[in-house]
């Protein structure tokens, strides 16, 4: 992936204004606007600091609709967000719709097929990914943490393309976003136990990889790994998968990380149509 950087539109030269970094996949035509924030660019201070566009943790709400304001205009039309719950729900989102009625849905990924139209998903160590159909026009924002994982949130949702827009799994463009990696995600037996319920490979696979730390009856997961191998078992091409190395709980001056931080913030990923 690859930084850009959009600037404040109303202010010239943008050394007077503000810049908002994005993070982008090669892999996705011009028309799909995207991006994977970080929390750089906005107006928050510590601990939100500065771009966190999470409104349930305690920041203040006029910092985050500042925040947000600053990403809206960077995508195309209204960006729709559902009310997620770590499961493997997916929710059609339609042209004109009330993004009110959507952010009241409790589903972890969106898709839609409409120019004009943005989707979004937070995030804080979870995986955002978003999806893009070259073919049809369609496209997705998926949250998927250990627990969407296990339940296939990422094949629900090529399910969903393909029955909501006709799309195929084969022509799908896929990039999963900033998370946390295989370093920092340390998880127990229980946890280990879904992943080999999963995937029975897990461990030969590299998915489940011994405690970096010798910790008796912990284990790392590679969440990244693990959403790869359920994506090309339901038809997603390997080259058309773009999974950047980012680790949120690592980078403490790029991302926000629920895991070393608790309540302090969150990143989105989005994706729109611009129709251009």
């Amino acid at each position: 992936m690859r930084t850009i950087h959009f600037r404040d539109p109303a202010v010239e030269p943008a050394s007077n204004g503000w810049e908002l970094p994005l993070l982008v996949s090669p892999l996705f035509e011009a028309d799909f606007v995207h991006g994977f924030t970080t929390r750089a660019g906005g107006v928050s201070v510590p601990p939100f600091d500065t771009l966190n566009l999470g409104g349930k943790w305690g920041d203040d709400p006029a910092r985050v609709a500042e925040n947000r304001r600053r990403l809206a205009g960077a995508v195309p039309g209204r960006c729709y967000v559902a009310r997620q719950v770590h499961g493997p729900a997916i929710v059609r989102v339609r042209a004109g719709e009330g993004a009110e009625a959507i952010a009241r849905v409790e589903a972890d990924g969106l898709v839609s097929d409409a120019v004009g139209v943005s989707l979004g998903v937070f995030v804080a160590d979870c995986i955002p990914a978003l999806i893009a159909d070259p073919r049809t026009g369609a496209f997705a924002a998926v949250h998927a943490g250990w627990r969407g994982t296990v339940a296939g949130v990422l094949p629900a949702a090529v399910r969903a393309l393909a029955t909501e827009f006709g799309a195929r799994p084969g022509d799908l463009r896929i990039a999963l976003g900033p998370a946390i990696g295989p370093c920092c995600f340390e998880v127990g037996e229980e946890v280990v136990a879904a992943f080999v319920a999963l995937l029975p490979d897990a461990r030969g696979s590299g998915v489940v990889l011994p405690s970096p730390r010798g910790a008796a009856g912990k284990s790392n997961v590679d969440l990244k790994a693990a959403n790869r191998i359920v994506l090309e078992r339901a038809g997603v091409s390997p080259e058309a998968i773009d999974a950047g190395p980012e680790c949120t709980h690592c980078d403490r001056a790029r991302f926000f990380s629920f895991r070393r931080d608790g309540s302090a913030g969150q990143q989105m990923g989005v994706i729109g149509r611009s129709g251009a």
